[in-house]
């Protein structure tokens, strides 16, 4: 089961608003889904109009951290090369890859395959396959190509790979240009492969291959998704109604899917989902943070809350030709007066009803981890010192709107539709912002929309500022910024570029003793929490509704993926 995420694999897992893998709703004209207990298959609500709109293998930037309904989706009908376990370590015997072997410079990692791992047509998967998805991640990432990738820059990807070689059908070698950390190219570059069928490979033409990517991307009823390797595949999809997935017999893994069918339901608003839940409609369903008072009438469910190994935030856009701000934000006491507008202790109480945790930086609090610096204090919630802050820059309030020069500091501030909650938190900052002087006009889209906007260079002037985009660390699993604060980055939707912060990340990336390598990292942490590449604003946790007799949800969580995978649920009478 997926988790909420925003625009990001998340995969890039979306994390798109909070609300991408996991679940949603009935739709409307879809009629009711029989139960679990009653049917054997398991019916999954997804977030209020969260709508699964990519299906391919590979991560596009215009869709990354969206709602993904292949490769990251909880069915994972691709499997990772790597996969990482709750503790943020490699699980082997969950993996396609049996081990890895490094030189002593730190400079060549051959990968061994495991033999025995086969697609869902009975054709083993092999070392051809993972140099396949590399041609595409590398075409992908070049400045033409037609579906740009989204972790670009992530994982040293491209130019940080020397070559990738398969000296036979299950092995392959990767060679880096120049000695790397180990546990960080693991992690966040190898991290990225994931073997891609035969059937994928069209054209010797890498560009008509994207193209022709692209143009089947969002219609996962093509017959070239029935082939995957993952414990399911895609059965039946209804744009806005239903997708099913069905178990794959052929799966090679140790946890071999015993639901058989599992079905995702979009749901128009939340108000309706939690209607269908109310009516025992559905067996698993986001909780409606403005309906979390309420779940007390919801029979036969109990309530799952689990934190994310990720950090939520506001995206800005810092090119010049930014909607209604030009290129303000790449004045760093401007984003600091802004972070003073934002009162995250507040909207945890009042909005997350305490089922969240403020952002500090680019890495989260809780879940505990190895990473967070508990140095890191973050910003203090104080309008009067924004507002002084702006006044010692040289503006004034003029007409209700801090002004300089003729520059007003006002600008849009987009959001994904959906969401009370978050329609809530807009409103707070807007009206904290506006004891500041900024003026900000709440602009709306729907969810799928925000994504094809903010992640288009050909859209930059058509907005300033994305609300709420949440980052979960998958595939960059060792938590540096690489795959969103390079320039070269794919999830660098508003441009962000800082030579000083270019420099931290690619430190994080190079070998050394154990305490080096803590330093360089807490060295970008501390920097990246100060310097505001995004304005941080409180990461809520994934809250859930599930049956009494959906069993898993909590006892499999992994909080590194975020999610607990299908294949580890199982049905059964309510204890």
């Amino acid at each position: 089961m997926a988790t909420p995420r925003t625009s990001g694999r998340m995969r890039q897992w979306a994390i798109a608003s909070v609300s991408a893998l996991l679940l949603a709703g009935l739709s409307a004209c879809g009629g009711s889904p029989t139960p679990a207990a009653a049917s054997g298959v398991l019916n999954i609500g997804l977030a209020a109009q969260g709508s699964p709109n990519w299906w391919p293998p590979i991560s596009p930037a215009t869709s990354c951290g969206t709602l993904t309904g292949g490769g990251e989706q909880a069915a994972f009908m691709y499997m990772p090369l790597l996969w990482i376990n709750r503790t943020d370590q490699i699980s082997y015997p969950k993996s396609v890859a049996s081990g890895i072997s490094v030189n002593n410079a730190d400079t060549v990692f051959t990968i061994h395959m495991k033999p025995n791992w086969q697609w869902s047509n009975g054709q083993p998967v092999t070392a051809q396959n993972v140099l396949f998805d590399w041609s595409l991640i590398k075409a992908a990432s070049s400045s033409s190509s037609p579906l740009p990738y989204c972790f670009a820059g992530g994982g040293g990807v491209p130019n940080g790979w020397q070559s990738v070689t398969a000296p036979n059908s299950h092995t392959v070698v990767v060679t880096t240009k120049a000695a790397v950390n180990p546990v960080w190219f693991e992690h966040n570059a190898l991290a990225q492969l994931v073997p891609v069928p035969s059937v994928w490979q069209k054209y010797s033409n890498m560009q008509r291959e994207l193209t022709w990517i692209q143009s089947i991307g969002s219609t996962p009823n093509n017959p070239v998704y029935k082939v995957v390797d993952g414990p399911y595949t895609i059965a039946k999809a209804v744009p806005d109604q239903y997708w099913t997935y069905v178990a794959n017999p052929k799966f090679s893994g140790v946890d071999k899917p015993s639901i058989k069918t599992v079905t995702y339901h979009y749901e128009t608003s939340s108000s309706n989902l939690f209607a269908q839940l109310h009516r025992n409609a559905l067996d698993v369903a986001p909780l409606p943070l403005s309906l979390y008072g309420q779940r007390g009438q919801l029979t036969s469910y109990h309530v799952v809350a689990q934190q994310l190994f990720a950090f939520f935030y506001m995206t800005l856009n810092f090119r010049s030709n930014a909607n209604g701000i030009g290129g303000l934000f790449n004045k760093l006491y401007i984003r600091q007066a802004l972070q003073m507008g934002i009162d995250q202790p507040a909207i945890i109480a009042s909005i997350y009803h305490g089922l969240a945790e403020p952002t500090l930086g680019p890495v989260p609090r809780y879940p505990k981890n190895a990473y967070f610096d508990s140095a890191i204090k973050g910003y203090p919630y104080s309008p009067q010192q924004g507002k002084t802050l702006l006044e010692h820059h040289g503006w004034h309030v003029v007409n209700g709107v801090m002004t300089r020069n003729g520059q007003k500091l006002e600008f849009p501030l987009l959001f994904a539709t959906g969401s009370t909650s978050r329609t809530n938190m807009m409103q707070l900052i807007k009206q904290a912002w506006a004891q500041e002087g900024i003026v900000v006009n709440l602009q709306t889209m729907a969810p799928s929309a925000v994504g094809p906007l903010v992640g288009s260079v050909a859209n930059s002037s058509k907005w300033a500022a994305d609300g709420d985009t949440g980052w979960i660390y998958v595939p960059d699993y060792y938590p540096t910024g690489g795959e969103l604060f390079l320039p070269s980055a794919g999830f660098n939707r508003g441009a962000y570029n800082s030579s000083t912060m270019n420099t931290l990340i690619h430190q994080t990336y190079a070998g050394g003793t154990t305490t080096q390598i803590k330093n360089r990292f807490d060295a970008y942490q501390v920097y990246t929490a100060e310097q505001l590449p995004g304005l941080w604003i409180p990461t809520p946790e994934s809250i859930a509704a599930v049956r009494d007799g959906v069993h898993g949800m909590r006892a499999n969580y992994n909080p590194i993926i975020a999610l607990t995978p299908l294949n580890e649920l199982s049905l059964g009478s309510a204890p």
